[in-house]
């Protein structure tokens, strides 16, 4: 065999190579689904608002002339300021079936950890914290949510024989939310109970408004920064980030996707779905172009999961039942947006409430990711 070459990634041949690397390993995984090429390279692009306050090391595993694995250290400054801990993440892991390259990309990663001054070194995580957290340790059989990896088993083994040990779980749930004849499958009648004792006065649920999706998004990212506020590991996405997020996935699907409560005019909940658009990039086959735009775009006609990805009332109202209401909401909107599939993903196994509330809604687990860490 050739000999092993770690090397950062610097030119642009290199980003294409990084980003051909997954397509090549998962060509014969019927349940990978390729990540679009033109929305990676405008992630990593220095363009993007989140690199004010983090820096990203990219690096390939070469035998050769072939890449054989690539790997990523990324020191968010942003957690660093919310965390009484020295932590780096690694991410964009990818690699052959092969201990010495795993263990060469894995260490590459930490040793640029070590030089940020990091004493803990977790992952994978690519980017933000709701981007592509966690390895897929259950669940393998199954498609992956919109912002969620896949990978195959051997990976698992790999970051394990490293030296990793779990720090935590992310779980994605899912809910059909038609019975097999057609008609609207009811929630469970606790969550019904909840949202029926509900009594604040001034209380406005509805979805946001088109003409005036800036306001309201801003509104939701409020209720977004409070009420996550308390979760493991969470960071407080700043407002342009969040609404540029917002404005991207609404302008796929209906605005009944993201609703609104609020109380004298004031934020009180949210309720975020997205469309599941893997289920129409898998068409794209990870390429934009010459014709991946037009398969994907075809796709999303046929998209029939709605993925539930945030829900949060501000903390004064944690009590009065607003949570019930939201959801009853979120799945009234999916309904209205014609989905008949519901997915929740991925929640932090240490977040009772939340897990709680998808529960309450009659969803249950079908992947399972998990986040290792590792001390320097």
């Amino acid at each position: 065999m050739s000999a092993l070459h770690i090397e950062e990634v610097t030119r642009p041949d290199q980003i294409t190579a990084l980003l051909e690397l997954p397509h090549r390993l998962h060509a014969n995984d019927p349940r990978y689904v390729p990540a679009l090429d033109l929305w990676v390279r405008r992630r990593l692009a220095k363009t993007n608002a989140f690199f004010r306050n983090a820096e990203l090391k990219l690096f390939l595993a070469r035998r050769g002339r072939e890449v054989v694995g690539s790997v990523s250290a990324l020191n968010d400054r942003a957690y660093a300021g919310h965390h009484d801990e020295r932590a780096a993440f690694f991410g964009f892991f990818e690699c052959e079936d092969d201990r010495e390259t795993a263990h060469a990309l894995l260490e590459r990663a930490a040793t640029q950890a070590r030089a940020w001054g990091a004493t803990v070194l977790r992952g994978p995580r690519n980017l933000t914290r709701v981007e592509d957290i966690g390895l897929t340790v259950e669940g393998h059989d199954t498609h992956p949510p919109v912002l969620a990896g896949h990978h195959p088993p051997h990976y698992q083994a790999l970051v394990e024989s490293f030296g990793f040990q779990k720090h935590h779980d992310m779980l994605a749930y899912e809910a059909q939310l038609f019975e097999p004849d057609g008609a609207p499958r009811k929630p469970p009648a606790r969550l019904r109970e909840k949202a029926a004792a509900l009594a604040l006065p001034g209380l406005e649920v509805r979805p946001v408004s088109w003409l005036n999706l800036s306001r309201d998004l801003t509104l939701a990212h409020e209720v977004f920064v409070e009420a996550y506020r308390s979760v493991p590991d969470a960071v407080p996405m700043p407002r342009d980030q969040f609404v540029a997020l917002g404005r991207a996935f609404l302008a796929f699907t209906s605005r009944h996707m993201l609703q609104l409560a609020t109380v004298n005019g004031r934020p009180a909940g949210m309720a975020a779905c997205v469309p599941e658009l893997n289920e129409a990039i898998v068409a794209a086959r990870g390429r934009v172009l010459p014709l991946g735009w037009a398969r994907a775009l075809g796709g999303v006609r046929k998209i029939r999961t709605a993925s539930f990805k945030l829900i949060g009332v501000m903390p004064e109202f944690r009590s009065s039942g607003l949570h019930a209401r939201m959801i009853l909401a979120a799945v009234d909107g999916v309904r209205e947006a014609g989905y008949s599939r519901m997915d929740a993903s991925v929640i932090h196994e240490d977040n009772a409430r939340m897990r709680s509330i998808v529960e309450d809604a009659g969803c249950t687990i079908y992947r399972r990711y998990r986040v290792y860490d590792a001390r320097l």
